[in-house]
This record gives C-alpha cells, sequence and structure tokens, in this order.
C-alpha cells in the first residue's frame, strides 16, 4: 500500500527533474532554431550555462534554485531587479512532480510505473515546446518512438509486434493525411514532428489504441480551439501535438475501460 512515505519522496524528485525540464524547454528549442537560422546562440542558452534572470542576467544563487518553493518564497520577483519571473517555471515543476506521483499512485512501485514516469515527461516536454514554438525536436521524438518499442520488448504496455505496428501504422496515418490535405488544398495542415509524434504514441501503446487516440487528439483539439476562439484567443494555424499527448495519457490511465466502452 502507497503511504506519503512513498509519494512525497517522488513529488521531490519530480521537482528536481521538473526545475531542469523547464530550463530545458527554454534553452533546447531556442538554440535549435539558432543553428537553424545560422545564427550564435547567446552564452545564456547554453546548457552548461547557470540559470539566470532573462531580464537583468544576474545569476540566480542556490537559495533561489530551490524547485517551486523558491519561487513562491519570492513572489514570482528577480532578487537583483524585481521583475517578474514567468509562471512556466513553477508550473513545470509542479506538473512534472504531479505527472510521477500519478504514475507511483496508479501503477506501484513497478516497471509500468517507471515506464509511466519516462512517458509522461517526455510528452510534457513536447508540449511545452510546441505549445512555445510550434516545434517538436527530433532529439526527442525519436527517443520517445525508441524507448517506447524498447520498454515494450520488455513487457511493457503491448506486444513487441503491436508495438511496431503501431509505431508504422500511426506515422503512415497522419503522414498520408498530410499529403492529402496538401494536394487537395495546397496547404500544410501539420508538422512532419506530429507523424513522429503519433508514431511514438504507437510504439508505446500499440496499434489497437490508435484509432481513440487518433479521436481524442482530434476532437479534443476541435472543442479547445472552438472554446479559445470564442475568447478571442484561436488560431488558424496551432501546435497539434500536445492533444496527441494529451490523448496518449489519457490512453496510459484510461485504456483499458476505453476499450471496454469499444474504443
Amino acid at each position: 500500500m502507497l503511504t506519503l512515505g512513498i509519494l512525497v519522496p517522488v513529488f521531490i524528485i519530480g521537482l528536481l527533474f521538473g526545475s531542469f525540464f523547464s530550463m530545458l524547454s527554454w534553452r533546447l528549442p531556442r538554440r535549435l532554431i539558432a543553428e537553424y537560422e545560422g545564427t550564435e546562440p547567446p552564452e545564456l542558452w547554453n546548457f552548461k550555462t547557470r540559470s539566470a534572470c532573462p531580464k537583468c542576467q544576474s545569476i540566480l544563487p542556490w537559495t533561489r534554485l530551490i524547485p517551486l518553493f523558491s519561487w513562491l518564497f519570492s513572489r514570482g520577483k528577480c532578487h537583483a531587479c524585481n521583475c517578474s519571473i514567468s509562471y512556466r517555471y513553477p508550473l513545470i515543476e509542479l506538473s512534472t512532480a504531479l505527472l510521477a506521483v500519478l504514475a507511483v499512485w496508479v501503477f506501484g512501485l513497478t516497471f509500468e510505473a517507471l515506464a509511466a514516469i519516462v512517458f509522461s515527461w517526455m510528452v510534457l516536454l513536447l508540449v511545452i515546446i510546441d505549445l512555445e514554438h510550434q516545434l517538436l525536436p527530433d532529439l526527442l521524438t525519436f527517443p520517445l518512438i525508441w524507448l517506447g518499442l524498447l520498454i515494450n520488448s520488455m513487457g511493457g504496455f503491448v506486444a513487441p509486434q503491436e508495438a511496431i505496428w503501431g509505431a508504422a501504422s500511426g506515422y503512415l496515418i497522419l503522414w498520408s493525411t498530410y499529403w492529402v490535405f496538401k494536394l487537395v488544398t495546397g496547404k500544410e495542415g501539420m508538422g512532419y514532428g506530429d507523424f513522429k509524434m503519433m508514431a511514438a504514441m504507437g510504439a508505446w501503446f500499440g496499434l489497437q489504441a490508435l484509432p481513440a487516440l487518433l479521436v481524442i487528439s482530434a476532437l479534443s483539439g476541435i472543442i479547445i480551439q472552438l472554446i479559445m476562439r470564442l475568447f478571442g484567443r484561436g488560431e488558424t494555424q496551432f501546435a497539434f501535438g500536445p492533444y496527441i499527448a494529451l490523448a496518449g495519457l489519457i490512453w496510459l490511465y484510461g485504456g483499458e475501460q476505453l476499450m471496454r466502452w469499444g474504443m
């Protein structure tokens, strides 16, 4: 039986990883974009550079680097220039910790829980980057695919053959949809990163999960965009990766129930 003695350390470890992910999700896409454009990225974007205030670039002391709590105690202000520090940092740290706790709560101290944590953290990183930059880096999507195949080869969530067919089919379904849409309209409806993201979902959850994943991601995207348009915030082009990630998380924790419902 899970106790606070187990869940609290898991939460703390999640916060520590969340602090790293908040840095990685900010620096990685900016470095990739700079390299693609052929420009030299600032030293602040170097992964070895210590964390600093984005406004005044003052190096943060260790007392300001305690995940979540430093932001709360400083009331979201820089210690040097008193400018506001974005909510993204504590939100990412808290989300990472809660995803870890959820995985252990559902699967216990098992191999499946570890796999679920890895999956959840990687899709969280991809969601953040896609929302902020409309970019799903190969540096994350390809490892997510291979990890899904490897984990299922060791008795993860589905049989290895199911995972292989899921990865191939997930990619081909969105790839085919992309080209049909482009041939009919002359426009690009999604990016290649979305194909790899759906391939990763297939690698983790198998061929049988793909219909439900496609339906959930498409419907959630439509519903959320309609709601945003009602408030004047809708976009003609939007990141599809977060909706694929949402579908994957729903399947991870509710796949058996969805299968019983016939999805």
